[in-house]
């Protein structure tokens, strides 16, 4: 299956190569450009091939086909999906606790990526599983998984660039402030373990909360990370004297909650095809409490 792209240039982009446009304007990747410029139709201006090296005019209509033959090793499962969101370029989904993101040898075909691509299977969708913003197995909330290579790449880039805004809430010991910014650089001292520790040799690491509950020694907290590091609002919190609520990792092991109480429950993103900002929110806020 391919995916086809149509941009009508505008007097900005006036004389510009397809190259420029195209890389340059961030719309797809080098690499995915050296793929499809080789296809019959994989570059078209006005309906007819070109070289990459052909300069744009204003009322030009460009055209690119780009075909997603990567395979998926991930053997399709059947289940349910509760689907937040869904276009031709993004899959927006409220992933439930306990429920890994990825096959592991441990969930070989219990995960997320397992249902989504039997739900690929029925919707005629041709692409491997392409998971932007993973979570941890007993983190619940959106996930957005992009749907063909390009919308993967720009996504990517955001993530990297730090322009995706994530908000999260969770549920933590002890009475927080009214708000407040822990920045506290993360490493992974042993690469035999998955825990992180605060370390001046560790990776920049900024996150940001705000108290909207408290009670009973206990307080729900909207999160908002700067950074992404693994494991980051867990160990955060944790360094500021309030550990996430059934974190054994970061916590304490035997507080009565049967998972770390945290919840992606907002993403905020610039739409890879479209250019508009798009906000996809959750809507299971209630498996904190279950």
């Amino acid at each position: 299956m391919k995916r086809k792209f149509i941009y009508n240039i505008e007097p900005s982009d006036e004389n510009k190569t397809i190259k420029t446009f195209l890389v340059g304007g961030g719309r797809i990747s080098l690499t995915c450009l050296k793929k499809i410029k080789f296809a019959d139709d994989g570059i078209l201006l006005n309906g007819n091939r070109v070289f990459v090296t052909a300069k744009l005019t204003s009322g030009d209509k460009l055209e690119i086909n780009i075909a997603d033959d990567a395979e998926s090793t991930v053997i399709p499962v059947n289940g349910d999906l509760n689907i937040l969101y869904e276009d031709e370029d993004i899959l927006a989904i409220d992933k439930p606790p306990y429920m890994p993101v990825h096959p592991s040898k441990g969930h070989p075909e219990d995960s997320l990526a397992n249902i989504v691509m039997a739900y690929y299977e029925k919707s005629g969708v041709n692409s491997p599983f392409r998971c932007v913003t993973r979570l941890d197995k007993n983190t619940s909330g959106v996930v957005i998984i992009a749907k063909n290579s390009v919308s993967h790449d720009s996504l990517r880039k955001q993530l990297i660039a730090g322009t995706v805004i994530k908000k999260y809430h969770a549920l933590v010991h002890g009475i927080t402030d009214e708000s407040g910014t822990v920045n506290a650089p993360i490493i992974r001292p042993d690469e035999a373990t998955i825990k992180r520790v605060i370390s001046e040799n560790g990776a920049h690491a900024i996150t940001h909360y705000k108290t909207l509950h408290t009670q009973n020694d206990l307080s729900f907290i909207e999160v908002t990370p700067e950074t992404g590091r693994t494991h980051q609002i867990r160990l955060h919190m944790s360094h500021i004297g309030h550990p996430l609520c059934g974190d054994f990792l970061y916590g304490t092991e035997n507080d009565g909650f049967k998972r770390q109480m945290l919840h992606a429950s907002q993403i905020t993103f610039i739409h890879p095809t479209s250019k508009t900002i798009v906000t996809i929110k959750s809507k299971n806020d209630r498996w904190l409490y279950e």
